[in-house]
């Protein structure tokens, strides 16, 4: 069947030397899907579908950043392994942001599936960032910390980092430890209730907390900053365009360590 005819409309025609086209045709029919596409035909599978789909509602991922990243220090704690991205060219003790991707989350998986070193030197900014694997589990506090501290960062104020289930650790912990040990606090797509979010404890913390309007989680999101905001805190971040996937939150990672940059 012609694409351009699916629903009875007559094809676009040639007007002075060019096809014109006159809208996006989605035929599905035996696991197989035509787009129309300025006047050309593609055949796409259902993968194709559901990956053009989420590339138009979610954006695409973009490319890292062209940057010499500093050094990574690799360890192991309690049997997890630790790994600390430094700013390039480091001198002397700096401030650390302890990051939290999302559950279960590898101390991996911020370096080599989000590049955040090349972001980190991108940003210019003058700290490091640590992960932990099985961060849900580990002593945050009470080890990692201390290990931190014992690697040669200044752990006297920190910054935390937190993505999803990561993120409502971030805001847990930062109500926790309090405007004396947390210098600076960000969520993407917080896994948490409006209503269950620490926000009065937060108040003394500059807080940078974002969402996709695609997520789910957009809505509480967004009343949790309007709550934060009332309260007086000081607030960064918002709803923007995306999903609750990797490509919204590489897209958000260079405003989030621009914060860091601001606060540490």
């Amino acid at each position: 069947m012609d694409a351009e005819r699916a629903d009875g409309e007559a094809p676009a025609s040639p007007r002075g030397g060019e096809r014109h086209l006159r809208r996006r045709a989605f035929l599905v029919g035996g696991g197989l899907t035509v787009l129309g596409l300025g006047g050309t035909a593609l055949a796409v599978g259902p993968d194709g579908i559901r990956d053009a789909y989420a590339h138009i509602v979610c954006g695409s991922v973009p490319d890292p950043p062209r940057a010499r990243p500093g050094r990574r220090q690799q360890g192991t704690l309690e049997g997890r392994k630790v790994i600390i991205a430094l700013p390039p060219r480091t001198r002397g003790a700096v401030s650390v942001v302890v990051m939290f991707p999302e559950a279960p989350g590898g101390a991996r998986a911020p370096f080599d599936l989000y590049a955040v070193d090349l972001y980190l030197a991108a940003s210019q900014g003058r700290f490091a960032v640590a992960a932990v694997d099985d961060w849900p589990s580990a002593d945050i506090v009470g080890t990692l910390l201390p290990y931190l501290k014992a690697s040669g960062l200044d752990t006297r104020r920190i910054g935390l980092l937190g993505w999803s289930g990561g993120g409502a650790e971030a805001l847990r912990l930062a109500a926790q430890l309090g405007a004396d040990r947390v210098a600076a606090v960000a969520a993407s797509s917080p896994a948490v209730t409006a209503a269950r979010a620490p926000l009065r404890e937060l108040i003394d913390i500059p807080i940078w907390l974002g969402c996709g309007e695609q997520d789910d989680r957009a809505p509480q999101t967004e009343t949790m900053l309007k709550g934060l905001k009332a309260l007086g805190a000081t607030t960064e971040g918002g709803i923007s365009s995306g999903c609750q996937d990797t490509a919204y939150r590489i897209r958000v990672l260079p405003e989030q360590l621009a914060f860091f940059t601001r606060h540490l």
